[in-house]
């Protein structure tokens, strides 16, 4: 089972949503009785942010001076809040009402992602003798392909010849030219989800 955890990127906030995010986890952590000695210390994060909230108004005016001192505490806010998030989840200890006691937000768990019927499998002769290319569309959600061949008439007793790749395509050699090969596609997702394409059957020559 995944942890829980909090996340402690903000590069992705604009300069006054980063702010209040930093007041709001301040707010959360005073008093809090989940994390009575935090490290770094609260009086360290308030200087933290009040030094950046006046250097944000400063930098209003613009100035190459100006805003270069935001983005210094910006940055070294944005530092104090990465070690004082690693202190709430080790406190937290997966505790998902700690967590979010601490005014952090929650890191969303990824979902994996539907994976999509690959549909039919094209077959054409190669270029050299005895070689058949087997290509499918590749399906949203697929992460890996093993592309499966027999040489008789498919059966649920039938055991593939198997080779996994990474690509939609590829080529099987070797093939007794004259000879009739059916091949189909597995196409396995980002949870281990596995689909299968459609049959096809072509010659090698």
């Amino acid at each position: 089972m995944r942890i829980p955890k909090i996340t402690l990127n903000f590069k992705k906030l604009r300069d006054s949503v980063f702010e209040n995010k930093a007041k709001h986890i301040l707010d959360s952590m005073t008093d809090n009785p989940n994390f009575p000695d935090p490290i770094p210390t609260l009086v360290q994060l308030q200087t933290a942010i009040t030094n950046y909230s006046n250097a944000l108004v400063a930098a209003a005016e613009l100035g190459k001076n100006n805003v270069a001192n935001k983005n210094k505490y910006r940055s070294e806010l944005e530092l104090l809040l990465f070690q004082l998030g690693m202190f709430v989840m080790f406190v937290a200890n997966g505790d998902v009402t700690i967590l979010i006691s601490s005014g952090y937000t929650l890191s969303k768990e990824p979902e994996p992602q539907h994976l999509e019927n690959p549909g039919m499998v094209t077959l054409q002769n190669g270029i050299s003798s005895g070689e058949l290319v087997a290509t499918i569309k590749k399906p949203a959600g697929a992460r890996s392909f093993a592309h499966e061949i027999c040489d008789e008439q498919p059966t649920p007793a039938t055991v593939w010849n198997s080779t996994p790749t990474s690509r939609s395509s590829f080529t099987f050699n070797g093939l007794l030219p004259g000879k009739q090969y059916w091949v189909r596609v597995a196409v396995t997702g980002s949870a281990g989800q596995i689909a299968y394409s459609t049959v096809s059957t072509q010659f090698a020559q």
